[in-house]
């Protein structure tokens, strides 16, 4: 069983659905940020503000959000997946849930957000061939792999401005998914029965963020945000079925693990339109334990990325031309997995374009490209694409006090 487990790595035959092999270890691949407005600069959504887009990493930067936001969006992914066994492509999609901002009092920053959007994603799909010899005869055969899945999170929080050069936010959040792993052993033998087991997952916990920014200077600003450790319930069902005999067996068990803390910081420099800015990700996952492995085990996450953008100006006035945005990043992650003891690592650059639609809706779209992991015998190397677009709508909903 172990070797069989260990093998699931080598794509020699794969199903065109699919994304990541790798996701099928822990918690899945953790997103560091939603929208493709972060995604085209490969930013942590942690210091780069923005008048239109959500963050969902930093709740102070909801201060900056000028109108009543409502942003929704898809993400699709494009997989090439190599080992010393071969190469096969996989591809995958999901929607990037709803973000709401209400910008109660933009003198104040006081802002009111809400929504859901994806935190994980498992998506991975692999068979590996089998070979059997039973007494004189030899079984040719396959074990295949389907995990997919992932943490959602929903939340409801709170932002303002305590003074003007200072913004801080709180917001609640609602962790709960569905995680599912069917494993199927079959034998291209006319007296043999595909052996069929499928583990299901149902979880559910009440965790906080919080994040602050501060701008020292008129061009310079650096911000941080937290996320606490979050106790998670969860509910197992474990089904066995045996369709040579039209029945199955199904055990179920409840139990508990903790979701880790996360700590993201960044610094920005602005300048007109120009923005440029860097920023880090770190979550200690060692303790983590869940969907634990004989040939993987976890570490400490790490994450940077450097963004560059020229913002987006939807005012009237200009020439369309000249009020896109623009956006490049690049970034480099030391994912949380350990892998036949290897460490494995992402790279990834990006480029992403907003586009103002009228003075109150935008699009943005992006794409990114990068690898994660090495060709080397045990492990797989993926290649892949992230396109993702996310649309923007805003109206004024609260007016300006006039103060005296």
């Amino acid at each position: 069983m172990k070797r069989l487990v260990a093998s699931i790595l080598l794509p020699t035959l794969a199903w065109a659905q699919g994304g990541s092999n790798y996701s099928m270890f822990g918690i899945g691949d953790l997103r560091p940020s939603v929208g493709a407005l972060y995604d085209g600069a490969n930013s942590s959504a942690v210091a780069l503000p923005s008048e239109y887009g959500i963050s969902t990493v930093n709740p102070a930067l909801w201060t900056f959000v000028t109108s009543t936001r409502l942003q929704g969006g898809y993400r699709f992914h494009q997989q090439r997946i190599s080992s010393q066994a071969g190469s096969v492509a996989q591809n995958n999609g999901k929607v990037e849930g709803l973000l709401l901002v209400f910008a109660v009092d933009t003198s104040k920053g006081w802002s009111v957000g809400t929504g859901f959007y994806p935190l994980t994603s498992v998506n991975a799909t692999a068979a590996v061939p089998l070979r059997a010899v039973v007494l004189d005869d030899t079984l040719v055969g396959s074990y295949r792999v389907l995990a997919s899945g992932g943490i959602t999170v929903a939340h409801l929080g709170i932002a303002t401005k305590p003074i003007r050069t200072v913004g801080v936010g709180l917001s609640v959040r609602y962790y709960f998914g569905l995680f599912q792993t069917e494993r199927v052993t079959q034998f291209l033998d006319q007296w043999s029965a595909p052996d069929t087991q499928t583990v299901t997952d149902w979880l559910s916990g009440v965790g906080m963020s919080a994040g602050i920014w501060h701008r020292p200077h008129p061009h310079w600003l650096w911000a941080l945000a937290i996320t606490i450790p979050t106790a998670l319930s969860t509910q197992q069902v474990w089904r066995y079925a045996y369709p040579h005999t039209f029945a199955d067996t199904t055990f179920t068990r409840e139990f508990h693990w903790s979701l880790p803390a996360s700590i993201a910081g960044g610094i920005s420099y602005h300048h007109g339109r120009l923005v440029v800015g860097a920023e880090a990700l770190y979550a200690d996952l060692r303790r983590l334990d869940y969907r634990s492995s004989p040939i993987a085990n976890f570490q400490p996450l790490y994450s940077l990325s450097a963004s560059l953008l020229r913002t987006a100006s939807p005012r009237e006035g200009r020439s369309y031309w000249d009020r896109i945005g623009v956006a490049v990043g690049v970034r480099w992650s030391r994912l949380y997995y350990r892998v036949h003891g290897h460490s494995i690592s992402e790279y990834a650059l990006s480029g992403g374009l907003s586009l103002p639609l009228g003075t109150a809706a935008m699009l943005d779209v992006a794409c990114q490209v990068g690898t994660r992991g090495r060709n080397i015998p045990r492990l797989v190397q993926e290649r892949f694409g992230r396109f993702s677009f996310t649309l923007s709508l805003g109206e004024q909903w609260f007016l300006p006090v006039r103060r005296r």
